[in-house]
């Protein structure tokens, strides 16, 4: 009688639903009350999906950030279809309760399919009922509820695989169809995940038709078919609907953040943790994290003993030829891959340049969800064959017991944990939960005719090349004031966003004697509001506020009236101009300043045969498999300088710092100073403009400069290095670039024609 019980759907449903309660049960009554993320990528994820409910003008186009050129959908990770389907609707200001709700019952809704999953292995009722309420509470995607909202989803990976195997019972094509729509709206809420669903099927499609390829055809019409039209037609609609150029071909992370063995084996919560901690096992990165939990570790290693053990009476082959023993190499197949194995091996690199696609796959990580629930599943089916044969039935059972109720143990902290993080931030997208100072700046923007907004400290994320990073502070703040107030953002956190865009918006922020053409982008007379919160501000940025006037403030903000005239102002130019008809005392290698006594060091590169350079002949060239010397062993007086030089981030991205290591009298080495070359706010063309200051004190012997590597085997180019003393006479030389004429400043590079049209 209790097995039939247990067998019904909806009792597995309120089961999981009454544990759900257990945990979340302050989140539960009052859903669209909190946000889960209030940091990070989890505030953006929300802001981006309500902005599109709310606001959405048509599905593709998301005009909440990237002002003026806004930004395509798929690309902001906004759940494109849910939104879509709530702003239809009219539930926008419910929007954020209906995106909560989907993911915490998510758990139910996946332990529901874990179930039926073992029952099509066979495995009793009693044993699949608590096995499947175990597996989805202890699933690894429980910490994107924390961040990454839209991977958040337990039943998706569950899901595929049951509607796999209901193609596989029966010649109906609706399964197929299903396959179709699943991994289309996957697709559409984040497409990482539905790749993850995507490589699964596949991968299941290959390892059966190896074993039997008579069945080909049944596995390409059922299985590869839907899901390469569900891939393709995904890509033909971004594609197609794409107005933005210029995005990265090979997004970053294919070599980061894959897993390892200690991301199924480490624990990092429950019992288990105070035993890592004793013998001081090291954790995967938190992206990672798969871990299997000590129940299913056990079981396996029993079922690899029992083999052992049984293993004449135990035909291998046969055991392999079985649907589950084949479900266990395609989980394994997807595990290598999670693995980055064998690329991740130098010699074998080349491999993902040669297949393109390849590259669009990054935190592979994230992959060994998959193993997961092959493994999970597998160890309760393979234990439940096992324990049927057995005549120690009771032995079986209380191990069973024992190992469920330890995985309890295992998941509760995490639960409460998450439960704990996600209760403590009240929606910030309805109006009375806000601040009262953020409630004042809504309400008087809300006030005035402005076309968008610029926040200070400015955020432009990412072009997977280039990036400002801004401060989370003021994202939050940006996010906030730009969906109560109905503004767009020129702030930007997306993936992938246009390079040509990426660089308009750096060079906004370039040093004031250069003349900035992003008012070129802008809309006929577009009023810009002009923001900064408490964060710390940048030399530019400051210098932006003090070049605008103050209109609005309180507490935690300041507003002012920016004049893209005031800031893109011909003053600072005129100034480098005057100070350049100065110089005209020879210094060495066309270099001229207005006196002999200069402390600088100049390298050209150009004795070096690169023909893509920069400037003159020759540039430095080099491959990312280690640091690269600059310049060597350079001895300088005691004093400030700045090392600076030219950097082409077309050859490939510019995932590279720039050090300098002195040498101490002492013998002691050490690295004194870096920057992140991506921040770059002067950029020409394909080149991006390095500066980094430094300190001589008289205890260094000498300095060297250095690029930091990695192995990815990529080539970089380095040209014009220039090492000068700050508080000195500024350096000049002329240069024709493409035809026209330009002055070089201190290294930098002004058109002669700046700010005449």
């Amino acid at each position: 009688m209790i097995e039939k019980v247990l067998d019904r759907w909806y009792v597995m449903l309120v089961s999981a639903t009454a544990i759900l309660f257990l945990f979340y049960h302050q989140v539960l009554w009052h859903l669209n009350s909190y946000v889960f993320a209030p940091n990070g990528d989890g505030i953006k994820n929300y802001y981006t999906y309500m902005f599109q409910a709310k606001y959405g003008e048509s599905f593709w186009d998301f005009k909440g950030m990237n002002y003026p050129f806004y930004e395509h959908i798929v690309f902001t990770d906004a759940h494109p279809l849910l939104a879509w389907i709530v702003g239809r609707l009219g539930l926008a200001d419910y929007g954020v309760g209906i995106l909560n709700g989907l993911m915490i019952f998510s758990f139910p809704i996946a332990a529901v399919i874990i179930q039926r999953i073992l029952n099509h292995y066979q495995v009793s009722s009693v044993w699949a009922f608590f096995s499947a309420l175990s597996i989805c509470f202890l699933s690894p995607q429980i910490f994107r509820l924390t961040g990454h909202l839209s991977l958040s989803y337990v039943f998706a990976i569950p899901l595929m695989w049951y509607l796999i195997l209901k193609t596989q019972q029966t010649s109906q094509m609706v399964w197929p169809i299903f396959i179709f729509i699943t991994l289309f709206v996957f697709f559409f809420t984040h497409p990482y995940l539905g790749l993850i669903l995507a490589v699964f099927g596949l991968f299941y499609a290959l390892v059966f038709w190896f074993f039997d390829k008579r069945t080909w055809k049944a596995l390409l019409l059922k299985i590869a078919v839907p899901i390469f039209a569900a891939i393709g037609i995904f890509q033909a609609l971004v594609l197609f609907t794409d107005s933005h150029t210029d995005r990265m071909k090979n997004p970053s992370g294919f070599f980061d953040m894959y897993a390892k063995w200690n991301s199924l084996l480490v624990p990092h919560h429950g019992p288990m943790n105070k035993v890592k901690h004793a013998l001081s096992w090291r954790m995967s990165t938190w992206e990672t994290w798969t871990y299997l939990g000590l129940f299913v570790i056990i079981t396996m290693l029993f079922i690899i003993g029992y083999y052992f053990k049984n293993r004449r009476s135990i035909d291998l082959k046969s055991v392999v030829n079985t649907p589950i023993g084949k479900m266990y190499i395609v989980g394994h197949l997807v595990l290598l891959f999670s693995f980055c194995f064998p690329l991740k091996y130098d010699f074998l690199r080349w491999i993902v340049e040669v297949l393109g696609p390849l590259q669009q796959f990054r935190v592979l990580g994230r992959f060994a969800w998959v193993y997961f629930y092959v493994a999970s599943i597998l160890a309760i089916v393979v234990l439940n064959q096992i324990m049927l044969k057995s005549e120690k039935k009771r032995a079986f059972h209380i191990f069973f017991t024992l190992g469920i109720l330890f995985s309890v143990f295992e998941f509760a902290p995490a639960h409460i944990g998450v439960a704990k993080a996600i209760s403590k931030e009240k929606n910030p997208f309805i109006f009375e939960n806000l601040k009262e100072d953020e409630k004042d700046i809504v309400s008087w923007t809300k006030q005035q005719n402005y076309d968008a907004v610029l926040f200070l400290p400015f955020t432009h994320l990412s072009s997977e090349n280039i990036f400002i990073a801004g401060s989370e502070k003021a994202n939050y703040h940006s996010f906030i004031l730009s969906y109560h107030a109905q503004l767009p953002l020129l702030n930007t956190v997306s993936s992938r966003t246009s390079v040509t865009e990426a660089i308009a918006f750096h060079n906004l922020f370039s040093p004031e004697f250069i003349e900035k053409t992003f008012q070129n982008n802008l809309p006929k007379n577009a009023n810009i509001m002009l923001v900064k919160d408490r964060s710390l501000l940048n030399d530019n940025e400051l210098r932006m506020t003090y070049s605008s006037e103050g209109i609005y403030e309180n507490e935690e903000f300041n507003v002012y009236a920016f004049s893209f005239d005031n800031w893109n102002n011909p003053l600072y130019f005129n100034h480098v101009l005057a100070l350049n008809r100065k110089a005209k005392q020879p210094i060495g290698a066309g270099w001229k300043a207005d006196t002999n006594h200069i402390t600088f060091v100049y390298e050209s590169f150009d004795e070096i045969a690169e023909r893509n350079s920069f400037s003159g002949p020759g540039a430095l060239a080099g491959q990312k498999d280690g640091f690269h010397v600059l310049k060597k062993d350079i001895v300088l007086p005691v004093g400030r300088y700045v090392a600076s030089f030219w950097y082409n981030f077309r050859i490939d991205r510019a995932d590279q710092e720039a050090v300098v290591e002195q040498k101490f009298k002492s013998g002691r080495g050490e690295w004194v100073a870096k920057n992140d070359i991506r921040q770059s706010n002067h950029i020409i063309g394909e080149w991006l403009f390095v500066e980094i200051p430094f300190e001589v004190s008289d205890s260094v012997e000498s300095s060297t400069i250095i690029l930091s590597g990695n192995r990815s085997k990529k080539w970089f180019i380095v040209d014009e290095l220039l090492i000068r003393k700050e508080g000195e006479s500024p350096v000049f030389k002329d240069e024709i670039r493409a035809g026209e004429p330009y002055l070089i400043y201190n290294n930098y590079r002004l058109r002669k024609s700046s700010f005449s049209e």
